[in-house]
């Protein structure tokens, strides 16, 4: 595409992400365009199915378990939770691209925050304890929450090359070895007889 606008012989696109779509438009023959375009919507129908499943399930099952009040009839609960998550995602989409970008942003900073330091030392470090990985797991949602919130509000900004996501993981860590070793003589009974011969292998 950059060629053929270069060359003349296309004019210059609006805006980068319309360089495939034009390229197979017109360059390309119509069944290769064809192909290229129900792959690229049964991608983006399938990840829309499966976050929608993961987002009512969670509406309906984990959250209420977890509170410890189940939900009565689990299929009609999940229906209306799909439609509202829908609709809801079809909202935010409608909004500037930044909102989108922001979500995506906190979305995986929450997770890298609260999960990685967990599997990434619980599963490796025989000291590492039941206490300190909760510890550490709530330090990352806590704040990643707040500081993401507060830098997508612009109440703040953090110095070039620092994100709050890995201001939230670097904490998350270290509270998880300090909690872990404040903690540390619970580390063996926390840990399960099979995951300590897996991990002493």
């Amino acid at each position: 595409m950059k060629a053929a606008v270069l060359a003349g012989d296309m004019a210059p696109l609006a805006r980068n992400d319309d360089a495939t779509p034009a390229f197979l438009l017109q360059r390309a023959s119509p069944l290769l365009a064809a192909i290229v375009f129900s792959g690229i919507a049964a991608a983006i129908m399938g990840t829309v199915n499966a976050f929608l499943n993961v987002g009512a399930a969670a509406v309906t099952h984990d959250i209420p378990v977890a509170i410890g009040r189940r939900v009565g009839n689990e299929l009609a609960v999940g229906r209306i939770a799909t439609v509202m998550i829908a609709a809801l995602a079809a909202l935010l989409a409608l909004r500037p691209g930044a909102v989108v970008a922001f979500l995506g942003i906190f979305g995986w900073g929450l997770f890298a925050s609260t999960l990685v330091p967990t599997l990434a030392i619980g599963l490796n470090w025989a000291g590492a304890t039941r206490v300190g990985a909760i510890a550490s797991m709530t330090t990352g949602l806590f704040v990643t929450l707040v500081f993401e919130s507060l830098s997508g509000l612009k109440v703040y900004k953090f110095p070039a090359g620092v994100t709050a996501s890995g201001l939230a993981l670097v904490l998350s860590v270290v509270v998880f070895f300090v909690v872990s070793w404040l903690t540390r003589d619970q580390a063996a009974g926390d840990l399960d007889a099979d995951v300590r011969l897996i991990m002493e292998a």
